[in-house]
């Protein structure tokens, strides 16, 4: 049957305009006035929660919206709000229009806040309290109320606390008095203290285990004194990884017992480095470690590091005291051969330390060296046997990781020699090396060091080739050669420097997520009574950050050389500090 025109007109406009394909959203944007700020931001959360809507049921997406405004605005104590929303289609796009007037602000009438049970006279509670923002005469905000009764919880669950629980928490809100009052009572009842330490796995290594325990049988219980022995665990070179948990559910008779569950690092580990420098040519590190050899935690370790200007073998003997990481003896056997320019070099070390952590976090180390060194130097052939003891301090803090934003690290050696005790000559040396890493932002990144070095003695001609000063190379000057800034004798060859100085400033930006271009000045000298100019090189390098550590190519150059060196190359992996 043929339909009227009239009546088919509106059919097809009734099909054209209501059917569920005509309305069709692929996106909803909200334009919101009427707040602004941390106001407009919770707004703009609570919208983002709802669906878009599917077909032409506009009435219900209207009525979440709705809801979510008043629900975002009360969080903040506005519960005399005004909301009106218009739904605008273009294309595929639902425009939604919100203008909100937020109207009275509820203030708090009464509050009453309390700690009952054992917390009630402990310090850390009071000084929570303190900082409360609930008070009468302010304006109510549900977000407040909400951290601060959380606080509360983690707090005790902090400090031991597993029994407690609130008594009452709420906020009662009275539309037509503008007002609210709030009552939070929390009951603590008794707090446990540090029961037995249990190991969840059988392992070698009680021993260590137990001598880096932070707490004792009976003390306090404290979450972070738990985690500090997990970490002290994890950071120790014994295990590989380690966790520390309060057994709550076993808590009994005001004690709760501490679960320990560690995994010991294979019984041999292997470190392999490699680089390049155009003023020393490949550069390879071989390291072995063993963690234990036995129940009191005894480790070895080598370590065989190749140029081919210079092979170094170490060998280290690791005894703890009585804390593993930061109290303990070593003794230190060293082979070193050099053939670089105009210095040729046999060193036999063998070295005795007592390592010891100081509450300031510095790693003081006494030490007595033991050197035997055949040697030629310029024009100079020489034998040597020192007997050297001294104390060095050391301080590493970053933050960061493996890719660090901000740290500084000190290094301070000072050692001595004399005559008395069976070294060939009176002489003393001081050596220090200051680093700081700074950013902005995370983008912009400043480096500087400092390496600063003297040598009190007689004549530079009777100290051992090793222990004079040098500079010049990828830690040292970069654009010069390694080692080769340093007093020369009357023939121009290398003799070595009594006192070092040597700064650098190094500026990075980041471009990409593991990308980064650096640009540095380094600057310096090494010399016998400061006659000579400074030494300064300036370069430009790309940085790529690794999961183990940042991947360093520097180019530079020198600016005041006199030498036939025109640019120096860097290829290497290693830490910023």
């Amino acid at each position: 049957m043929k339909l009227p025109a009239p009546f088919a007109l509106m059919l097809l406009l009734y099909s054209s305009v209501f059917s569920p394909s005509a309305f069709a959203v692929s996106s909803v944007d909200f334009e919101i006035k009427g707040v602004s700020g941390a106001i407009e931001d919770n707004v703009n959360s609570y919208l983002s929660t709802i669906s878009t809507p599917k077909g032409n049921n506009y009435s219900y997406f209207e009525s979440k919206v709705r809801k979510n405004i008043i629900e975002s605005i009360q969080v903040f104590g506005f519960y005399q709000s005004e909301t009106t929303v218009n739904l605008t289609l273009d294309d595929d796009e639902l425009i939604v229009f919100i203008d909100i007037k937020l109207g009275d602000r509820i203030k708090l009438a009464k509050v009453n806040i309390r700690i009952n049970g054992e917390a009630n006279n402990d310090p850390a509670f009071s000084e929570l309290l303190s900082t409360v923002s609930l008070k009468s005469g302010t304006y109510l905000s549900h977000q407040d109320y909400d951290q601060f009764k959380a606080g509360i919880t983690k707090l005790a669950l902090a400090r031991g606390y597993f029994d407690g629980k609130w008594v009452q928490s709420e906020v009662r809100v009275s539309i037509k008095k503008n007002s609210a009052d709030v009552d939070l009572i929390f009951d603590s009842k008794q707090r446990y203290v540090f029961g037995d330490s249990v190991l969840s796995n059988q392992t070698k290594s009680e021993t260590v285990v137990s001598e880096l325990a932070t707490f004792q049988l009976g003390q306090a219980y404290e979450s972070h004194l738990v985690a500090e022995y997990s970490l002290a665990l994890f950071n120790s070179r014994y295990f590989q990884s380690a966790s520390v948990v309060p057994d709550i559910n076993a808590r009994k008779d005001g004690k709760v017992p501490i679960v320990i569950t560690v995994i010991n690092h294979p019984s041999n580990t292997y470190e392999v480095g490699v680089g390049y420098l155009s003023d020393v040519g490949f550069r390879g590190t071989l390291g072995w470690k063993k963690p234990w050899i036995n129940n009191r935690g005894d480790s070895v370790s080598a370590e065989f590091e190749y140029s081919t200007v210079q092979q170094e073998f170490t060998f280290n003997y690791d005894i703890p005291i009585e804390d593993p990481i930061t109290n303990i003896a070593k003794i230190q056997f060293g082979y070193q051969r050099k053939d670089n320019e105009d210095t040729e070099s046999k060193l036999f070390t063998l070295q005795l330390q007592r390592q010891f952590e100081l509450e300031s976090k510095w790693l003081r180390t006494w030490f007595v060296k033991f050197e035997q060194e055949d040697f030629t130097q310029a024009s100079q052939v020489g034998s040597s046997i020192m007997v050297l003891p001294g104390v060095s301090f050391a301080r590493t803090k970053q933050r960061g990781g493996v890719d660090p934003y901000w740290g500084n690290q000190q290094l301070f050696n000072f050692e001595v020699a004399s005559r008395y005790w069976g070294a060939d000559i009176n002489m003393a040396k001081i050596h220090s090396r200051t680093k700081y890493l700074r950013s902005v932002d995370r983008t912009h990144f400043f480096t500087t060091r400092v390496d600063l070095g003297a040598i009190y003695v007689d004549e530079i001609e009777s100290v051992p080739a090793s222990m004079r000063f040098f500079a010049g190379g990828s830690q040292s000057i970069r654009g010069y050669q390694y080692e080769t800034v340093t007093p020369v004798d009357a023939a121009d060859a290398y003799i070595g420097g009594r006192y070092l100085t040597v700064g650098s400033f190094e500026y990075g930006y980041q471009f990409a997520e593991k990308w980064r271009i650096g640009l540095f000045v380094d600057a310096g000298t090494s010399t016998n009574d400061f006659s000579e100019p400074i030494s300064i090189g300036v370069g430009t390098g790309i940085r790529w950050m690794t999961p183990i550590g940042p991947v360093k190519v520097d180019f530079a150059v020198p600016v005041n050389s006199d030498t036939d060196t025109k640019y120096t190359f860097h290829l290497y992996i290693g830490p910023e500090l």
